[in-house]
């Protein structure tokens, strides 16, 4: 879910293979969310040698309307990465579904369901696998469609990038994840996307979450492995 700057390094750092990525979502186009997504998609061009690979694994592509768009602006023969329109040519290996909301995919074992919300043409998911769930808000102001999405879900993972004393653009404070968590009533919660004024401050978050009725909340750090 998202691909943003240093996905693809930590990933190999812990010693996952970008190419079994088999579903990727993404919730909007800013840069901390998009950024390391044309290097995922020309990764696996390439064998792991370095040499060409002739059937690129495949990958189900799923985001905000303007995704094909997006794309194309950067690896089209008109693109800010021309030079990679003849050699990638993602539509081969890559299946694209642009979506805004409803049931985005579905295959024998999952099912990813998004809805829109407040942030740029932003999405939020719910993807359920195997009997479990998961809801991802992307990045959003205090929206009703992510409670709809987090309903009784297995794990929360939302952002909460600011303080309410000093919110700033189309994001969330304490006060916002704490309604949606009262509302949805998450059995998990991991809190993502915290900025600088949260520094040093990790702890009173997870001091306000823990009183309410969740099994776990978790804050996050770059490359933690969670295990639910």
């Amino acid at each position: 879910m998202d691909v943003g700057p240093g996905t693809i390094e930590k990933l190999r750092k812990l010693k996952i293979d970008p190419n079994t990525i088999g579903v990727l979502l993404i919730t909007h186009f800013h840069l901390d969310h998009v950024l390391d997504l044309p290097a995922l998609l020309k990764i696996r061009l390439f064998n792991e040698v370095g040499g060409a690979n002739p059937s690129p694994p495949q990958l189900e592509l799923i985001g905000p309307v303007g995704l094909r768009d997006f794309l194309e602006n950067m690896v089209s023969d008109r693109g800010v990465y021309s030079y990679l329109s003849q050699m990638m040519r993602y539509d081969v290996y890559v299946n694209l579904y642009e979506v805004g909301g409803g049931l985005a995919y579905d295959s024998r074992r999952l099912k990813v369901y998004a809805l829109p919300v407040e942030h740029f043409n932003g999405l939020a998911y719910r993807v359920e696998f195997d009997g479990y769930s998961i809801a991802y808000s992307g990045d959003t102001v205090y929206d009703e469609n992510i409670v709809k999405l987090a309903e009784d879900v297995d794990v929360l993972i939302h952002e909460c990038s600011f303080p309410s004393e000093m919110i700033l653009g189309k994001h969330s404070s304490e006060k916002d994840l704490l309604r949606v968590v009262r509302k949805a009533k998450p059995k998990i919660l991991i809190v993502t996307h915290l900025y600088p004024a949260w520094e040093s401050r990790e702890k009173e978050l997870e001091e306000l979450f823990s009183k309410e009725p969740i099994r776990r909340v978790i804050i996050p750090k770059d490359m933690d492995i969670i295990e639910v």
